[in-house]
């Protein structure tokens, strides 16, 4: 090689070094950039068919609002089967807050910590071995705490109408979750009175029951409270709101007032009505609360309201008059989560209740067009066309309560700013067997979530207006030997060897 040839081949390989080491720093410039990016812009994505992965908006609200330390101390093995599932469910409420400090205390790995841990919140008594209790989980904030058993977790139910290697799963981690920080970091829990002595549902037992309701908001820190009504003055103090639901009988004009005064002075009112037929079952009655609904802007109708359109009923159980899907939903703050959602309001036996011409009320979810109402009980459902309410049918309706001789509330005037100078809320729907225990906890429907939200746009607690964690279902993927030798033949063999041979097809044709 000749001296001119030697330089030229001497600054062609410095070339490439250079080159060489520009690329690496622009390599480690570019990893550090995405590093930095990803650190200070955390973001993930669930493509799982039941957001599985992702909190739930209630939960989010919560942790968003949390102004103090939260302590959570998590008493299991990793080698535990939910331990996985539940420190990366831990890892997005940090995402979410700074406020929560977590703590794992493995009882196999640091027996000494989880004792003491066990002794200062009194978990029980963890034997002469010293084996764990069903307690995996201790919430502390300030001096008050919280206990969260196995079982609160993750609870399993075996469908029988359904397929064989299906399991409901139903998980429960982030509902105990947050509703123990619910409860813990709110200073005295909401106080929901349900009225009594008109029939309504009651609290417990029978299957005109609130049962499930009590039980499904108890996690939210709402005590559901029974009132009689009959012969009070007034509603006590201690009641965030009022709930009338289901009366079967009429309330005395004394006790009307009592309600109507209650809400006149600031007082939040749910009232969730029913057609209930007349003796001679030629109509409904009137159950003695329509006029004073009526002032309050809202028009509770007796009537009965029929759904003909069979998309809107569920297999086998559905028919006209209910149970029947809604899926329409007007524009409120109380129905906004569902819009877009996807899963259907279950309801049965409704009455027609719509905003009063010119009042300042919303309608908060209706019927489908083919819906209609009618006035006669007792015989079969009437026509459309002899209908006195077409659809879509209103089923329910909330408003702000006007105090006497002062001005409503500006249409784009906030809810703090309205706070001063009107009186109660008020929700108002056409029916209560939405309430009832068997629609409660059913994750392909929204009673449940709907009669949170209501209670939560009642008592300004705005956490509640919002889906709370999901159920998910669980299929078994089962694998015969010869599965297990093919998925083996695929992933172990066959792919590798793919990848070689195109490394040395690309080898080839460079060399060529």
């Amino acid at each position: 090689m000749s001296a001119p040839e030697t330089d030229r081949a001497t600054r062609k390989r410095q070339q490439q070094r250079w080159l060489a080491a520009v690329n690496v720093v622009l390599f480690l410039g570019l990893a550090f950039q995405l590093n930095y990016l990803s650190y200070r812009h955390y973001e993930r994505w669930d493509w799982t068919e039941h957001d599985l992965y992702t909190l739930s908006d209630r939960s989010k609200a919560v942790l968003e609002q949390l102004d103090q330390p939260v302590q959570l101390f998590i008493l299991m093995s990793e080698q535990d089967p939910a331990f996985r599932d539940l420190q990366n469910l831990l890892e997005r409420y940090r995402t979410e807050t700074d406020q929560l400090d977590v703590q794992y205390v493995d009882p196999e790995r640091d027996p000494g910590r989880y004792r003491e841990v066990s002794q200062r919140f009194a978990t029980g008594e963890v034997g002469a071995l010293g084996l764990p209790t069903d307690v995996v989980a201790v919430i502390a904030v300030g001096e008050r705490h919280r206990t969260i058993e196995r079982n609160d977790l993750v609870h399993q139910s075996f469908d029988p109408m359904g397929d064989e290697d299906t399991i409901e799963l139903d998980v429960q981690s982030e509902r105990s979750l947050t509703g123990a920080i619910v409860d813990l970091t709110q200073a005295e829990p909401t106080t929901l009175c349900v009225s009594a002595g008109h029939g309504e549902l009651a609290l417990e037992g029978g299957e005109r029951s609130l049962s499930g309701f009590a039980d499904q908001i108890r996690g939210d820190s709402v005590e559901l409270e029974q009132l009689e009504t009959r012969g009070q003055s007034r509603v006590p103090a201690r009641c965030d709101a009022l709930a009338i639901i289901g009366p079967q009988i009429a309330f005395p004009e004394a006790e009307v007032d009592v309600i109507r005064r209650y809400v006149r002075d600031g007082g939040n009112l749910l009232v969730a009505l029913e057609p209930v037929p007349t003796r001679d079952q030629t109509g409904f009655i009137s159950l003695g609360l329509e006029d004073m609904l009526r002032d309050f802007g809202v028009r509770a109708d007796r009537n009965l309201v029929v759904e003909p359109n069979g998309a809107l009923l569920p297999a086998e159980v559905g028919h006209p008059v209910g149970p029947y899907f809604v899926v329409g939903w007007g524009e409120h703050r109380v129905v906004e989560p569902f819009q877009g959602l996807g899963l259907p309001l279950v309801i049965s036996d409704a009455r027609s209740v719509r905003p009063v011409e010119g009042a300042a009320a919303t309608t908060l979810f209706s019927t489908s067009e083919q819906s209609y109402a009618f006035s006669q009980a007792g015989a079969e459902p009437l026509g459309r066309d002899e209908a006195e309410v077409q659809g879509p049918v209103s089923l329910g309706v909330a408003a702000r309560v006007e105090i006497t001789g002062q001005d409503a509330p500006e249409e784009d005037e906030t809810d703090e700013e309205a706070s001063d100078g009107v009186g109660g809320r008020l929700v108002v729907l056409g029916d209560a067997t939405m309430f009832e225990s068997r629609f409660m906890g059913q994750p392909t429907i929204v009673n449940a979530n709907l009669a949170t939200a209501v209670v939560g746009w009642l008592t300004q607690r705005e956490a509640l207006i919002s889906i709370e964690g999901r159920s998910i279902e669980q299929r078994q993927i089962r694998m015969s030997e010869e599965d297990v030798g093919g998925l083996f033949l695929r992933v172990v063999v066959l792919i590798p060897l793919a990848f070689i041979f195109l490394g040395f097809a690309v080898w080839w044709n460079r060399r060529q």
